[in-house]
């Protein structure tokens, strides 16, 4: 009996899954529409939330901008950890550093 439940929540898993194929309302619903812009060059566009907001934005860029805008947010993270060393806090011997 134990055997016939487990193959039965097998076999009701199976008729639940979906196939791979995506529309195109389902891609732009999920704001990763892709199209070509004047320039002929290609575009994404993404569902941003931004800092302080609990309502998410479209913004669409080229792939090169997107790049660059990755670029700069990995430069700004690498900026902000150099700028304080890691052993910065405060320690029995020197309760408060002047790092």
């Amino acid at each position: 009996m134990k055997r016939f439940g487990i193959m039965a929540v097998f076999a009701l898993s199976a008729c639940a899954t979906t196939t791979g194929d995506t529309t195109y309302q389902a891609e732009q619903d999920a704001g990763r529409v892709t199209g070509i812009n004047e320039d002929g060059e290609r575009v994404r566009c993404e569902r941003v939330r931004e800092t302080g907001s609990r309502f998410t934005q479209r913004v669409c860029h080229t792939e090169h901008e997107w790049e660059l805008i990755e670029e700069n947010a990995r430069q700004a993270a690498q900026d902000s950890q150099a700028r304080y060393p890691r052993d910065c806090g405060p320690t029995p011997e020197n309760p408060v550093p002047d790092c």
